[in-house]
């Protein structure tokens, strides 16, 4: 199996949930990509967001990713725009393999409405055209799996079998 298993997704997908539960499945550590950094500069992703910028977190996400694909072989929940980036892309591919929680916009929305700590979740027109804009770069990763109607044990079932089929 590949070093590194990489959840992408939108706001809301269920990294950060389904995430452990893959790694305990597969005795691996988890590692979240958003608390690391939150962990690295001492204040929450809003604050970075306020105080210095996407531009700036973009960089410390860049930074923090390539770092953590130098550990052991791990679950490694990205933030919602890791993926995005080219660059974070190829990392990825390099050292792991992605795997898309593929959230319905829908369901996105109800889920992040109630999370103050989400600084892009705040205007539903820049949300909904965040969405578009990511799934574009989102349907590049090496495995998809839907999420509605799932329970995270299930999204995990379904990562490991096709897991599984992409490395036999």
């Amino acid at each position: 199996m590949l070093k590194h298993i990489y959840l992408a997704g939108f706001m809301g997908s269920g990294k950060s949930t389904v995430g452990p539960l893959l790694a305990s499945r597969l005795n691996r550590p988890f590692h979240d990509l958003d608390q690391l950094i939150e962990k690295e500069q001492q204040m929450s992703i809003s604050e970075i967001f306020a105080l210095r910028g996407e531009p700036y977190f973009r960089k410390v996400e860049s930074h923090l990713l390539r770092q953590i694909s130098e550990l052991a072989p791990s679950i490694i929940a990205l933030g919602g725009g890791s993926f995005a980036s080219e660059a974070n892309r190829q990392l990825i591919d390099e050292t792991g393999i992605s795997v898309w929680l593929r959230i319905p916009l829908a369901l996105a929305e109800k889920r992040c409405r109630r999370i103050r700590s989400r600084p892009l979740a705040r205007d539903p027109e820049k949300f909904q055209s965040l969405f578009r804009l990511r799934q574009t770069h989102y349907s590049l990763a090496r495995i998809c799996v839907d999420v509605e109607g799932r329970t995270p044990a299930e999204i995990a079932d379904e990562i490991m079998k096709r897991l599984e089929e992409a490395t036999s």
